[in-house]
């Protein structure tokens, strides 16, 4: 985490917009910062000995950087994307001919940099049912192999005859081939997942494929396959190791497989590892580390999520990395408070003199802040505070965090990759314990949270973990008892795949937005009064309707005929109050007559009109 000296330092690297004002909207300013950091890999430099370290940079919805890091001055030169729409390389890996191969995302293209000319071009789309490559290998053959995703291919090129082949599934249903190993002998292993682990294996010599894991381990999760440092290829599912061999996967002991043999290595056998702007080099010998500094200025992140603190100032995420900041209106400017890993922030919650945070992909999946205190990274005393808990899945959606009267939170979530049942947390904010019941609502996910006299109510989808499959047909409508521990009740209202967003009103009733369908449903009675299509095309964003002080529940829409929309509970009306400028990706924070929300990078505000009765 950064400390609050270095997030003051930060400042200068955000562009405000000069506050203009259209139509009642107001932009405020543009995050920047070091985008997610996902492959690396040491190879040579552009003169005979030299080497730098290359690694990439995911900026979502924008572009992904290639950076060569000079190992001896710590320079940086950036490479441009030379693929417009590609805003992710999750892969890269350097080939026999010393160039560096990088694989890319969401439209799954090969690119190609020469260190030696610093020729950077795009080598082409490996399938175009295909969204990342995952990871990269060359087979004894000399060709370069990739594993992707929706439908866990194996992509080939040939940097003599410069073709790029799709060679179909390695698995006929799974999403994943996220590992990719090459054995001396001719084959291609790949790590299968996420609702069923497997490992493929690939015969070079005449494209014959199986699914080599023994029957007993092909379960939930997602399979790793990777060389060794003494050549030879080892998987791990779940906990058990393996040894491939041709067409076997041999279960041995964990202690038994060599280490990964990773692309870190310079010619002096020291190691280096890259996180945020620093490079720490570890001598195998001696194990004694340096860390070196290097400048780095990074573009444009999205803001994934806004919240209010309990201190009334704006706090947010970015995405992929979840960079913690504040939006300074005094200064008007984002100030970094917190690096929290790799993922976002998914829901904010002002409890207290705390700000408590929900996220995925991050260091921890819970955080507690309290602004009136300096960000801190001291272990004895950090701010902010992670809460870590037992099975705690890192990769979990954190859609919905509430609290309810008891004074504890409460948190629903999509759960991760390959799973169905996402869990209810319940949160201790006295102890920080936190208790999680997975599977909450049978094979489905708890994606809004709201409370309600004494009880939460809670709305669900049907979907799972990214790479799941789906056994449910339509959501449900709960009420949970905190008290008692139980779930008060249950209702289906068909037609409903999703609850995207719940919120009471005043008159008692619950109002709900579920795909392009709204209603309006009473709790005492356990009964749909109405449901009506939304006014406007497309959805709405995910947790972003609030109760105004005006009484009506106000919302944001994605789409750019939409925008701004109010229900007014009084005449059991919605309609789109304002369009924004550009669309909205990301909410919401009422505060003073203004509601924010994000636009890309971009913070907005918009100035709340009177009701009209």
């Amino acid at each position: 985490m950064r400390t609050l000296a270095s997030a003051l330092l930060l400042v200068s690297m955000t562009r405000t917009l000069g506050g203009q004002t259209i139509g009642g909207f107001e932009t405020l300013g543009t995050y920047r910062g070091i985008g997610g950091q996902y492959a690396s890999a040491v190879g040579p430099g552009p003169t005979e000995g030299s080497e730098r370290l290359y690694a990439t940079y995911l900026y979502l919805d924008k572009t992904f950087d290639l950076l060569a890091i000079d190992l001896v001055t710590t320079k940086a030169q950036v490479f441009p994307n030379p693929v417009k729409g590609e805003f992710a390389a999750r892969c890269m890996t350097l080939g026999p001919d010393g160039k560096i191969y990088v694989g890319s995302a969401p439209n799954a293209h090969l690119l190609q940099l020469d260190p030696r000319t610093g020729r950077y071009k795009d080598l082409g789309q490996t399938s175009p049912t295909e969204s990342f490559i995952w990871d990269l290998t060359f087979g004894v053959d000399g060709k370069l192999y990739g594993g992707t995703s929706p439908n866990a291919k194996l992509v080939r090129f040939d940097p003599i005859t410069q073709v790029v082949e799709d060679l179909g599934r390695l698995d006929p249903k799974e999403d994943y081939a996220h590992y990719l190993a090459a054995s001396g002998d001719g084959f291609i292993y790949a790590g299968i997942g996420a609702a069923k682990m497997n490992v493929a294996a690939y015969r070079i010599k005449d494209g014959e494929r199986r699914g080599v894991l023994p029957p007993e381990f092909q379960v939930q999760g997602q399979a790793n396959v990777y060389k060794g440092v003494d050549g030879r290829i080892y998987a791990v599912a779940g906990k058990q190791s393996f040894l491939l061999q041709g067409w076997e996967a041999k279960p041995i002991e964990a202690n038994v497989a060599a280490r990964p043999l990773y692309q870190d290595r310079l010619r002096d056998g020291r190691t280096v590892a890259l996180r945020g702007r620093t490079l720490t080099y570890r001598d195998s010998q001696t194990g004694k580390t340096e860390a070196r500094p290097f400048q780095y200025d990074g573009n444009e992140l999205p803001i994934f999520r806004i919240g209010l603190g309990p201190d009334g100032e704006i706090y947010g995420s970015s995405a992929l990395p979840a960079h913690l900041f504040r939006w300074d209106a005094r200064l008007a400017r984002f100030l970094d408070l917190a690096d929290l890993g790799g993922g976002e922030v998914y829901s904010f919650l002002a409890s207290g003199r705390n700000l408590l945070m929900a996220s995925y992909g991050t260091d921890a999946p819970l955080y507690s802040l309290d602004p009136s205190k300096p960000p801190s990274d001291d272990p004895k005393s950090p701010n902010p505070v992670r809460i870590d808990f037992a099975g705690a899945d890192k990769g979990w959606r954190p859609l919905a965090l509430v609290e309810a009267k008891d004074g504890n939170a409460y948190i629903g979530a999509i759960p991760g990759y390959g799973r169905l049942g996402g869990p209810l947390c319940f949160w201790d904010l006295r102890s920080g314990k936190v208790e999680q019941h997975m599977d909450f609502i049978k094979d489905q996910s708890v994606v809004a949270l709201c409370p309600w006299k004494n009880f939460i109510l809670g709305g669900t989808n049907v979907s799972g973990g990214m790479g799941s499959h789906p056994t449910q047909q339509e959501a449900k409508l709960f009420c949970y008892d905190p008290a008692a521990k139980k779930v008060v009740f249950e209702v289906v209202l068909p037609g409903f795949a999703s609850f995207e967003n719940l919120q009471m009103a005043p008159n008692g009733l619950l109002y709900g937005i579920g795909g392009r369908t709204w209603f309006a449903f009473d709790p005492d009675r356990r009964a749909l009064l109405f449901r009506k299509e939304l006014p406007f095309p497309g959805g709405t964003v995910y947790s972003s309707v609030q109760l105004g002080a005006d009484g009506r529940i106000w919302g944001l829409a994605g789409h750019p005929a939409a925008g701004i929309f109010a229900i007014d509970p009084a005449t059991q009306t919605m309609q789109v109050v304002a369009r924004p400028p550009k669309p909205i990706t990301a909410g919401m924070v009422i505060k003073g007559g203004f509601l924010y929300f994000a636009s890309g990078s971009e913070l907005y505000r918009y100035e709340m009109p009177k009701a009209p009765h």
